[in-house]
C-alpha cells in the first residue's frame, strides 16, 4: 500500500478517535447532568399548595431553610457543603420509584425550603447562597457514582451519632457555639395533654419521669412519665425541641426541658463545617471531614 494511503488512514483513524473521545465527554457530561431535573415540583404545605420552580431555586431555599435566624450568615463554603448534601438527598428522592408522593418535594426538616419572598433574608446574603450553589454545581456524595441519603445539624451534641458512610465525631467546639444549650419550660397539662397521659395515681410532679437512659452521643434513648415510655425522639417531636439530646427538671410545679445541640445529631454539623471554612478548608475538604463517600462533580 503507498505511503500517502497509509499516511492518510491513520490520519483519518486519529480524527475519529478524537470525534469519539469527545462525543464521548459530551454524553457523560449529559448522562452526569440529566441526573438533576431542569425544574421540580414542591408542595408548600403551609399555604396547601404546589410550586414549580428550577431545581437551583429548590436547593436555593433549602440552604434559606437553614441559614442562622440571628447572627452572621454561613461562609461561602459552607454554603456549598451545604449545597452538595441538598443535591445529593434530592437525588435520592427523586430516583425513589415506590414514594407516593404529590409533588417531587414536601417542605420538611430534610427539605427546609423557604422562599425569600416568605422571610427576611438580605440581598447580600441571597447573593452568597447563589455564588456558593454555582461553587457546587450539580456535585453530589456517592457509592460508586449511586448518590446516599446523608445527614447534617445546624450544631451537634458535642460528639455526632455513627451511621453508614457517616462516622463519628467528636466536636468540642460544637459546645461553644451560640445555641448550644436550649431550654423550654411547659405547664403540667402541657404535659399531660402533649403526651396523651393520665395521672391516674396522682404522683407528685417530682416524680412523673423515671431516670432517663442516655446513649453514648448524649441522645435520650428511653425514659418513662407516669409508666409511659418515652423515646427521645418522640419527646423532640411532640414538644418541637431542637434536638433529642434531652434532659427535664421539675421546678415550681414547671417543666424544663434542656436540649444540647440543634438537628439530629449525625453527618456534618453546620456550626464545625463553618469554623473549618473560616480556617480556609474548601467545602470539598469539609465534606471529607464528616463524610466517607466519593464527591461526584
Amino acid at each position: 500500500m503507498p505511503k500517502k494511503i497509509i499516511l492518510v488512514l491513520v490520519c483519518a483513524a486519529i480524527i475519529a478517535a478524537s470525534v469519539l473521545a469527545i462525543i464521548s465527554d459530551i454524553s457523560g457530561d449529559n448522562a452526569e447532568s440529566s441526573l438533576f431535573p431542569k425544574s421540580v415540583s414542591v408542595y408548600i404545605s403551609d399555604s396547601d399548595r404546589i410550586e414549580q420552580m428550577s431545581f437551583d431555586k429548590f436547593i436555593e431555599g433549602c440552604i434559606c431553610g437553614m441559614l442562622p435566624k440571628t447572627g452572621n450568615i454561613y461562609e461561602e463554603q459552607t454554603l456549598a457543603a451545604m449545597a452538595v448534601v441538598f443535591n445529593t438527598n434530592a437525588l435520592v428522592t427523586l430516583n425513589d420509584k415506590n414514594r407516593f408522593s404529590i409533588a417531587d418535594f414536601t417542605v420538611c426538616d430534610e427539605f427546609p425550603f423557604v422562599s425569600y419572598t416568605d422571610t427576611a433574608i438580605k440581598l447580600a446574603d441571597r447573593k452568597l447562597v447563589q455564588n456558593a450553589i454555582k461553587i457546587a454545581g450539580h456535585s453530589y456524595l456517592a457509592n460508586g457514582k449511586k448518590p446516599v441519603k446523608v445527614k447534617m445539624c445546624a450544631i451537634s451534641s458535642g460528639k455526632t451519632r455513627e451511621l453508614p458512610f457517616m462516622p463519628s465525631k467528636e466536636l468540642p467546639e460544637d459546645a461553644l457555639a451560640k445555641g448550644y444549650l436550649t431550654e423550654r419550660a411547659f405547664t403540667e397539662n402541657e404535659i399531660l395533654n402533649a403526651f396523651s397521659v393520665i395521672n391516674i395515681a396522682d404522683k407528685p410532679q417530682a416524680k412523673w419521669f423515671s431516670d432517663p437512659v442516655y446513649d453514648e452521643y448524649g441522645g435520650l434513648v428511653s425514659i418513662e412519665l407516669l409508666s409511659k415510655k418515652l423515646s427521645g425522639a418522640e419527646i423532640r417531636s411532640a414538644l418541637n425541641l431542637r434536638s433529642d439530646a434531652i434532659s427535664v427538671e421539675c421546678r415550681e410545679e414547671t417543666f424544663y426541658f434542656n436540649c444540647k445541640g440543634n438537628g439530629d445529631n449525625a453527618g456534618m454539623s453546620l456550626n464545625a463545617a463553618n469554623i473549618a471554612a473560616k480556617n480556609n478548608k474548601t467545602f470539598e475538604e469539609i465534606l471529607s471531614l464528616f463524610y466517607e463517600l466519593q464527591l461526584v462533580s
